[in-house]
Parts: structure tokens; C-alpha cells; sequence
């Protein structure tokens, strides 16, 4: 099938915004899926972290309780002289209930239970009266096992479980070693007791989702506190525990709780248990799913959309041109019609106004070229005419050029060096000036032609006139327009000088560049030119006059011709922004600038 332009319109812009829309699809999926995941992760970081410094100092307020009670003198009695019998035993843990345990109870409502034992197997226990979580205080560790648990330094000891065995575990134990009276021994263990129900309302207000929860696992990977009370005691796998000691406030992934769940854990300085948070990974992976759905509708409905639009487009470029095509061949076979307009105002209705100005400008030009046709051949033999009379002009300057080489040889034999070096100066300004191919030169070529006509000038006026040429030598490859400075410097002579050479006159070229153009002054002490003359001269050169009406002292006809004829040259060769500018003070001197493009060799 022939390739047609409409195709590859819609072929182009389709596959443009096909690969546009996979591409911003794609990368913002996948940018977006990135900083949605380690959001994330960071706010359970954060999480974990606060949940931790929470836990320790919810923890440390319980210590504060803890030394209320050791230090107080009635305990310390206990533990050094315990009561012997029943009623003795009761009067005094009476006397304590009600010192030192109920206010213990008002201040810190939390506690559930507290209970102090010494080496003598005496013990006493309290309940909160508000909760009465046991009814039965039957010890779940022997005092050889409890005092095993404790801190062998008289430190605060965390225990995650219960001293009594009827609490299922629900509790968390606060015991240390304590002193008597005299602090040479330990006499005794003191344990306090909460729910690790209580550790959920540090973490109110915190969502993890319906599927997320906080948990916390001692060292020896059980159970502290779970959301499922169940769990509450159990043991975590030793893969889980390695992980969590291995990972601390990094993310990693475990199947430990039966679904696939992103956990992040840190460990407790103060407890040394580890603080976990674990949300299911489909739970997290839900807005991405929705951001990948949404994407893939969304990039298929702007693609539909595009498609349509590129159809569209194409159409509207190649029924124009499909119009102009037919109206071309049209032309092809020499019926000049026109083509109707479209009537819509943009480029392509444009470009059938403009092809119908050209058929009709193309007929009109074939209806002449069948008149001019027939004066073609009339001009034809009026050029050749002139190329017969431009080579017959050419005889006389070489006639000319070969007269002077014969003078100069005759002068060689008759050993007049005067003539030889006249003779030999006007051989080669005709030589330069009859390179008529030639229109632009360098600077150099027209220093050795003006050095020439000074050779000339030197026999004629009887005396050495020296030039002062300050041009730069890098400037001596630049281009000028040829023959330029000699007929400037004979005008000099002719007019500037037209009172006789003096002994103090001098004529003086520099060059410069300015404004990218190449600027060759030239500069004399001679007459000058009056206001009214030096006005006249330069309207000439801006109108391009080459004529006058009548010569004028200091600067005569023909020099104003020769500035003109100068003038002219220039712009012919390098443009209408060249050529001369004359400045000037009558009995100061003159000062004629040269603009020329700055072209190098």
C-alpha cells in the first residue's frame, strides 16, 4: 500500500503519546510506589520509636513506686523482724495496708498487686481492693526461682509474667532485691504487678489499620503484650527474634504470624525488650494498587483521546494538500485553475490563496514569455557587440603595457636609471590597474601601488615625499576595494597640496577596526576645504553623484569626481553601509575615512 502522510501523522503523534503515556505511567508508578513505601516505613519508625520511649517511661514510673515501698522503715522491719504470731502478723500487715499499700493504690491505680517475701519463706501479698484480679494468691515461682529472676545488684527486674499462677500470664512483674535496716545484705524480694493490658492506652490515637498491631517480646522471645491476649505468653520463633535483634528500626518482612507482614522492631535500653510493629504487606500495597489502576485507566482513556485528536489532525493537513495536489496536476497539463479557498483562516487555507496567486501570476508570465521570446535573441547579439568592443578596448592598455617594457629596456641600454624607474613604476600601475577581473585586494597590493605612483610623484615634483604608514602589519592581508588609496593620494597632491609642496606637509594612513568594520584614515596638513564645499562634497557622496556643477578651490572638479568614482567602487563591491566620510578645516588640513567590511585574506 502507497505510504500516505495522513498514516504518518497518526502513526507519529500516536506512537509519541503512546510512549509518553507508558513512560510518565510507568516512572510515576514506580516513583510513587518508592516514596509510598518508604513513607511508610519511616512512620513506623517513628512509631516504634515513641512507642518505645512511651513504654520506658510509663516503666520508670512504676520504679518511682517501687522505692516508695523499699525504703520505707515498716518494710525494712518486715524483712529484719518479722512478725511471730497470728495476731502480731496481722496487726502489722494491717498497719501497712493502711500506711504505706493504699495510698500506694490511690496514687497509682494501675497496680494490681504488690508482694514482699523474705529468705524465711514470710510473705506478703496485697491486692488492689478496686480490681481483685486473684482470688487465690497461689505463687507461681518458688522464692529459689523468684530470686534466681531478680537482679542480683538489688536493680529494678522486668518480669513478663505473673509471680501467681491463677493470673494466666496477664501480668507484668517489677521486682528487685531489697535491704533491711542495715544494708550489709539483701533480705527480701519486693514485686509489684500490672496488666500489660495497660501498655494499649500509651498507644491510643496511633491507626495501624484493621489488620496492624504493636506487640512486645522479651529477650527470651516471649510474649510481653499481643492485642490477642492468646498470644499473650507464647513464644515467637527463633527466626523472628533473629530478625528483630538483627534489624533494629529497619523494615523487614516474616510470615511468623501466619500472613506476610512488614515488621519494624527496636529494642529497649531501659527493658531490653523488643517493641515491634507489624502491618500485613497487602495492606500497605493497597494504594499502590489503586494508584496502578488508576494510572492504567487513565493513560488508556488520554490514549483513546490522543488517537482520536491525531486523527483529526492529520486529516485537516492532508485535505489541503490532497486539494493543492490536484489542483497542481492540473497545471501540469496547462489548465491554470484555481483552486477554492477552505475558509479557514490558518497557514494551509494561506498557502491555497498564495498558489492561487501563483497560478495566476504564472499565467499571466507565460503570456510575456512568448513576446520576450522573440526579443531574446535582438539582446543576445547587443551582448555579444559589447564583448567584441570590451576586447578590442583591452588592445590599447596592452599596446601600452608593451611600449613601456620596450622604453624600459632602451633606458637599460642607454644606463638612465631615472627613466628605468619611472618607466618600470608606470608598467606596473597599468599592470594593476588593467586587472579589471578583479574587484577586492588586499591592503598590501594598494601600499605597493601607491608606492609606485610616490615613485612617479618623487621625479615629477623633484624632491622625496615620504609617507607615514602606521596601518598594522596584521592588518595588511585585510581586503579593500581596488584602486582606492592611490587616486585619494593624487587628490591630496592635485588639491591639498595646490599651493606647492612644503617641507612641514605630510600625509599620514592608519587603520583601525570599529564596530566589526576595518576603518583606513587618511590624513593631510594641506589646504583643507571650506564648511560650504566640504557640506556639498559629502551630500554627493551620500546621493552618489558622480558629477558638479562647477570646481571649487581646495577640492576641484575633478577631485570630486575621484572621490565619487572611489565612493562608488566601494559600495559596489561590499554594499550601500561602505565607502567614504570626509572631515576637514579649511587651512588645517583634511581627513578622509574608509569603511570596509573587516574580511581577512
Amino acid at each position: 500500500m502507497k505510504p500516505s502522510l495522513a498514516r504518518s501523522i497518526f502513526a507519529y503523534i500516536a506512537s509519541v503519546v503512546l510512549i509518553s503515556v507508558i513512560s510518565i505511567g510507568f516512572f510515576s508508578y514506580y516513583i510513587s510506589s518508592n516514596k509510598l513505601r518508604e513513607q511508610s516505613e519511616q512512620h513506623l519508625t517513628e512509631i516504634v520509636s515513641n512507642a518505645v520511649n512511651h513504654t520506658d517511661l510509663y516503666l520508670k514510673i512504676y520504679e518511682r513506686a517501687h522505692l516508695s515501698l523499699f525504703t520505707n522503715g515498716d518494710v525494712k522491719k518486715f524483712l529484719d523482724d518479722p512478725p511471730t504470731g497470728d495476731y502480731e502478723y496481722y496487726k502489722f500487715t494491717d498497719n501497712l495496708m493502711y500506711h504505706v499499700i493504699n495510698p500506694l493504690f490511690i496514687k497509682s491505680p494501675e497496680i494490681m498487686t504488690v508482694y514482699l517475701t523474705d529468705y524465711n519463706n514470710h510473705m506478703v501479698y496485697y491486692e488492689n481492693p478496686a480490681l481483685r484480679p486473684i482470688v487465690d494468691p497461689v505463687p507461681a515461682f518458688t522464692l529459689e526461682e523468684l530470686d534466681q529472676e531478680a537482679d542480683p545488684q538489688g536493680n529494678l527486674t522486668i518480669i513478663s509474667n505473673s509471680v501467681f499462677s491463677e493470673s494466666n500470664n496477664q501480668f507484668i512483674t517489677l521486682a528487685r532485691k531489697i535491704h533491711g535496716a542495715v544494708f550489709n545484705e539483701f533480705k527480701g524480694i519486693l514485686a509489684i504487678e500490672i496488666k500489660a493490658d495497660e501498655f494499649s492506652t500509651l498507644w491510643k490515637g496511633i491507626n495501624l489499620g484493621p489488620n496492624g498491631f504493636f506487640a512486645i517480646v522479651d529477650n527470651d522471645g516471649r510474649i510481653v503484650y499481643h492485642p490477642d491476649k492468646k498470644r499473650i505468653g507464647t513464644s515467637v520463633n527463633a527466626e523472628l527474634l533473629t530478625k528483630m535483634e538483627g534489624n533494629p528500626l529497619r523494615s523487614f518482612k516474616d510470615s511468623s504470624f501466619g500472613d506476610e507482614r512488614l515488621i519494624v522492631s527496636s529494642k529497649s535500653a531501659y527493658t531490653g525488650w523488643n517493641l515491634m510493629v507489624s502491618i500485613p504487606t497487602a495492606d500497605i500495597n493497597k494504594p499502590l494498587s489503586s494508584i496502578r489502576y488508576s494510572s492504567f485507566w487513565v493513560g488508556g482513556v488520554t490514549l483513546l483521546i490522543a488517537l482520536l485528536l491525531s486523527y483529526r489532525f492529520g486529516r485537516n493537513i492532508t485535505k489541503p494538500i490532497q486539494i493543492l495536489k490536484n489542483g497542481m496536476r492540473q497545471t501540469e497539463k496547462g489548465n491554470w485553475v484555481k483552486i477554492p479557498q477552505l475558509q479557514t483562516r490558518n497557514e494551509l487555507d494561506e498557502l491555497i490563496h498564495r498558489y492561487n496567486l501563483m497560478v495566476v501570476s504564472l499565467s499571466e508570465l507565460m503570456d510575456t514569455l512568448y513576446r520576450t521570446e522573440l526579443s531574446k535573441k535582438d539582446a543576445e547579439l547587443e551582448r555579444q557587440k559589447a564583448e567584441l568592443q570590451s576586447l578590442q578596448l583591452q588592445i590599447n592598455p596592452h599596446f601600452l603595457y608593451n611600449t613601456l617594457e620596450n622604453i624600459i629596456v632602451y633606458a637599460v641600454i642607454q644606463q638612465s636609471s631615472e627613466i628605468t624607474e619611472i618607466v618600470d613604476a608606470i608598467a606596473s600601475m597599468f599592470r594593476y590597474s588593467v586587472q579589471t577581473h578583479i574587484e577586492e585586494t588586499a591592503i598590501v597590493n594598494e601600499l605597493k601601488h601607491v608606492l609606485n605612483y610616490m615613485t612617479i610623484m618623487k621625479h615629477r615634483v623633484g624632491r622625496e615625499f615620504e609617507l607615514d604608514v602606521r596601518i598594522p602589519p596584521a592588518y595588511f592581508l585585510k581586503k579593500t576595494a581596488r584602486l582606492t588609496l592611490q587616486p585619494l593620494i593624487e587628490n591630496i597632491f592635485q588639491h591639498g597640496f595646490s599651493d606647492g609642496i612644503e617641507e612641514y606637509h605630510y600625509i599620514r594612513l592608519d587603520a583601525s577596526i570599529q564596530d566589526d568594520d576595518l576603518i583606513i584614515v587618511l590624513e593631510d596638513n594641506g589646504v583643507g576645504i571650506s564648511p560650504e564645499r566640504l557640506a556639498e562634497l559629502q551630500n554627493q557622496l551620500d546621493a552618489n553623484q558622480l558629477a558638479e556643477a562647477k570646481p571649487h578651490r581646495g577640492m576641484g572638479n575633478s577631485g570630486g569626481i575621484g572621490l565619487m568614482n572611489v565612493h562608488r567602487r566601494i559600495q559596489l563591491v561590499f554594499g550601500e553601509n561602505y565607502g567614504l566620510r570626509i572631515d576637514s578645516e579649511l587651512g588645517r588640513g583634511t581627513r578622509i575615512y574608509i569603511r570596509f567590511p573587516d574580511i581577512g585574506t
